[in-house]
């Protein structure tokens, strides 16, 4: 715990989420006791503390959506919902022994490189300092709210679905959910039994593909608890699945990506019964370009009489409602706002400086870029789990805060072997990497000039990682010592 202000640690952690709880537990089996996390709440779970919306769950199987040293023979749902998930990371804090390392109201306001080490400042005021930072806030932090004329005026309750007001009850209301994202597909289905109506403001149309879900039955936990080898075995072919077809079925012009085009299109042709509506819901960009949904009941939402699909353009929020581009006003008395997060957005809401006085927000300014996803020229021993172009559109995240947390680690095992203080990666290295990311992510659907969060306005993708999982595993099992400075 943080005892006194001004306290040194080896290795501060930020944030108690996936990556963060996932460092820490690195960190213990290499030996290393010295360190803390920081976490601004006043729990663990990062993602699944913060987002309680109703139907709330994970689009990745649950035995992947799982760290591979610690698998769960309990999971009760092949797609686990965010309250098991959120029990699952406590009792990783358990297992091992995290609590003594966790400081719960520690929100970072400023990180700035001394020449020695960090001198990390708190919102509160307090101040500690650490050898090493690793940021374990990881790419989709803050949410990302519609910049719509006339917020302030609307009449009703209004509320992202991160920040989801449990206190307001929907039985009855006129809803407006804007967005058709993957926090839509869940809120939607969810919500649309209780409400007396519900609009969907969409801006386009999401691929939509079925989760094919299911409760995994008691004696199946019983047998992978009795034999954890039949349980890593599953793990393993569904990992293998995910990532030999998934990066296929992204590659541009692929014929797997035209097969699940049309395996869309199928599904979206026997859920939706009117047709005009089944015309509103069919995406005019390739399968893959945008982040694609995974949802059995969000399509079959539409056939209910009280759901109503707005495909034109929200121009204000007004009183009582939204009106759209045609005029017509949309009388609601609560607005939903499933518009995501704002991506790798970490040098915004912190002051991060880092060899004389480097500001990573003036260095990302025109172009987000990192070294290996982990790490940035000129910020020694600062490291980011789920850093810029470490997402996949295909697999599990946890595969890669899993490399990337051993990667922190060999790091600093080879600053001990060479007796040295600091590492950081060099500048050509770094733009190394982001050419080869840039030039191969032209072979891949993500590039395609379809307006997603993924890329800024050039089309620069700077989220996702353009190749398997297996070659993201590959590439961080050492540190390549001649792309990095290492010094005292």
């Amino acid at each position: 715990m943080l005892t006194d202000n001004g306290s040194h640690y080896r290795v501060a952690v930020l944030g108690a989420g996936m990556s963060g709880l996932c460092m820490g537990i690195q960190l213990r089996k290499q030996g290393i006791g010295d360190f803390v996390i920081l976490e601004k709440a006043a729990g663990i779970g990062g993602t699944w503390r913060e987002n309680t919306y109703p139907g709330v769950a994970c689009d990745v199987p649950s035995h992947v959506y799982s760290f591979s040293f610690e698998l769960n023979p309990d999971w009760s749902h092949a797609f686990s919902g965010g309250g098991e998930i959120r029990s699952y990371c406590e009792r990783c804090v358990e297992t091992y022994g995290l609590a003594p390392h966790l400081e719960f109201g520690a929100e970072i306001r400023q990180l700035n490189f001394d020449g020695d080490r960090w001198q990390i400042g708190l919102a509160d005021g307090r101040k500690l300092s650490a050898d090493v930072v690793v940021s374990g806030l990881g790419g989709l932090h803050q949410p990302q709210h519609a910049r719509i004329e006339g917020r302030a005026s609307f009449k009703g309750r209004m509320f992202h679905t991160a920040k989801w007001d449990h206190g307001h009850d929907l039985g009855g209301r006129r809803v407006a959910i804007i967005g058709t994202g993957a926090s839509a597909a869940q809120v939607l289905p969810s919500i649309a039994p209780e409400v007396e109506q519900v609009t969907v403001f969409q801006r386009s149309a999401a691929w939509v593909f079925p989760r094919m879900a299911k409760d995994i039955p008691p004696e199946r936990r019983a047998r992978y608890r009795r034999f954890p080898a039949l349980m890593r075995l599953h793990r393993w072919s569904i990992w293998l699945l995910m990532d030999v077809l998934g990066t296929l079925s992204l590659r541009r012009g692929s014929w797997l990506n035209r097969r699940i085009e049309r395996a869309a299109l199928e599904f979206l042709e026997r859920e939706v019964h009117d047709p005009e509506t089944r015309r509103k819901l069919t995406p005019d960009y390739t399968a893959g370009c945008k982040r694609r949904c995974i949802s059995d009941d969000y399509l079959a939402a539409f056939n209910r009489n009280n759901v109503h699909l707005v495909t034109d353009a929200i121009t204000q929020i007004e009183p009582n409602g939204i009106r759209d581009a045609s005029g017509q006003l949309h009388e609601v008395d609560t607005i939903i706002e499933a518009t995501g997060f704002k991506p790798f957005d970490i040098h915004e809401y912190l002051d991060i400086r880092g060899r004389n006085g480097r500001s990573l927000q003036e260095q990302w300014r025109h172009r987000v870029e990192s070294y290996r996803t982990v790490m940035a020229p000129g910020f020694p021993n600062f490291f980011m789990l789920l850093g810029p172009n470490s997402a996949t559109g295909h697999t599990s995240a946890l595969i890669m805060i899993e490399a990337q947390a051993r990667f922190v680690t060999r790091c600093m095992r080879l600053l001990a072997r060479q007796g040295a203080r600091h590492v950081e990666p060099t500048t050509d290295a770094t733009d190394r990497f982001n050419a080869r990311i840039q030039r191969d992510m032209k072979q891949m659907v993500f590039s395609g000039g379809c307006q997603s969060w993924y890329t800024d306005e050039n089309d620069h993708n700077f989220t996702l990682w353009p190749y398997s999982a297996m070659r993201f595993c590959a590439e961080f099992l050492r540190p390549k010592r001649s792309e990095l400075k290492t010094g005292s």
